[in-house]
C-alpha cells in the first residue's frame, strides 16, 4: 500500500527550504526523489535553491524534462510526466498527480496559509478515498521548535 505523509509546517518555516531538507533526508536514506511542482518557474526556483540551501553538503539534482532522467537521484518536474526510477514524490502541486500511485511514498508539505491548508484537506480526502495509508506530522513541538528528525 502506498503511504502519504502530510508535514504541517508552522508559520515561521519557508516551504521551499523545508522541501530541500526533506528531499536530502529521503536521498540520504537511499531513495530517488521526484519533486512535483505547479509550473516550470517554480521548478527552476527550487532547482536554484537546492544548489545553495546548505553550504556544507551537495544534493545531486536536476530538472526532469521529456523523460530524460539522467543520473540525478533528485528530479524536479512540473507536468504530468513522472520518472520511472523514483520511490518518493514530494508533491508541491495543488492537485494530486495522475500517476501518484507509482510512488511508494508521497510527501505533502502544508504551510500555514489557509488556502494551502484547504487544498491539503482536499488532497487528504482524495488519498483516503483511494485507500492510501495516511500519516500527518505537526512539525512544531510543544516548545515552538521545528521538528525535522521524523523524516525518512
Amino acid at each position: 500500500m502506498n503511504r502519504v505523509d502530510f508535514y504541517i509546517l508552522p508559520p515561521n518555516v519557508m516551504r521551499d527550504r523545508y522541501v530541500c531538507t526533506i528531499a536530502n533526508k529521503a536521498w540520504q536514506n537511499g531513495n530517488n526523489v521526484f519533486i512535483q511542482t505547479e509550473d516550470r518557474e517554480t521548478a527552476e526556483l527550487l532547482d536554484n535553491l537546492l544548489w545553495t540551501y546548505n553550504d556544507i553538503s551537495f544534493l545531486p539534482h536536476g530538472l526532469y524534462e521529456a523523460g530524460d532522467q539522467g543520473n540525478n537521484p533528485v528530479l524536479i518536474g512540473w507536468n504530468e510526466q513522472i520518472p520511472d526510477k523514483c520511490q518518493v514524490m514530494i508533491n508541491l502541486a495543488e492537485d494530486i498527480p495522475k500517476k501518484a500511485d507509482h510512488f511508494a511514498r508521497i510527501i505533502e508539505i502544508v504551510t500555514s496559509d489557509s488556502q494551502d491548508r484547504q487544498s491539503a484537506r482536499n488532497r487528504y480526502r482524495i488519498y483516503r478515498e483511494q485507500g492510501y495509508e495516511l500519516h500527518d506530522h505537526n512539525m512544531e513541538d510543544d516548545h515552538g521548535n521545528i521538528q525535522t528528525s521524523r523524516t525518512s
